[in-house]
């Protein structure tokens, strides 16, 4: 069956043929914290289905938005990580307008890093530079800060600043003092790291 087109001669139109299929955008969400296994994002993309993965990375791949790269799996092009600002622009309309989370519904702790460097903000971090690790049992991710700009992948950085042993989400919403979770680097720099992202508790 050929892939359906909204057959109109806009930009908005022709971007929604690539990526406005049923999941996409979620395939797209879990490769901008890095490359994903497919048995990776069959995991991650829960309810999806293995022909309906198979059918989707095809698509992006023919499209030029994502590439292989043997044993890391699919990993996102520049084309396909141009989609970044778009990306989490929607995550920031999720979380202000979107509706509420339903009990039961499923989550992967690295979706965070996605959420976290939507709500980043480049005038509160000023000059900072600086690598964090999340280092849980449901984590293991990091983030860095530098010349006003954040980045985010999933695995252990090398040296790190900051050592935090927690989730996101317990770091900034779940009601547990900060410095608790502090495994190593000082506790001045976890609080300038959580100052630079407007996170509502």
């Amino acid at each position: 069956m050929a892939k359906r087109s909204y057959r109109q001669n806009c930009a908005l139109a022709r971007a929604a043929d690539v990526i406005g299929e049923r999941w996409t955008l979620l395939l797209v969400r879990d490769l901008l914290v890095g490359p994903r296994r497919f048995r990776d994002l069959v995991r991650s993309l829960k309810g999806i289905g293995t022909n309906l993965l198979t059918t989707r990375l095809k698509e992006l791949e023919a499209a030029g938005l994502i590439e292989r790269r043997g044993e890391q799996g699919y990993a996102l092009t520049s084309s396909g990580a141009a989609l970044e600002p778009a990306v989490l622009a929607l995550v920031r309309w999720g979380l202000v307008h979107g509706p509420q989370n339903q009990p039961g519904d499923y989550h992967e702790d690295e979706w965070d890093l996605v959420a976290l460097k939507a709500l980043f903000q480049p005038q509160r971090a000023g000059n900072m530079d600086l690598r964090v690790q999340f280092d849980s049992h449901e984590l293991q991710g990091w983030m860095q800060i530098a010349a006003g700009s954040v980045s985010i992948g999933a695995g252990r950085l090398d040296d790190p600043d900051l050592v935090i042993g927690g989730t996101i989400a317990e770091l900034f919403t779940g009601g547990v003092a900060a410095e608790s979770l502090l495994v190593s680097g000082g506790p001045r720099d976890l609080e300038q790291f959580t100052k630079a992202f407007a996170v509502r508790a």
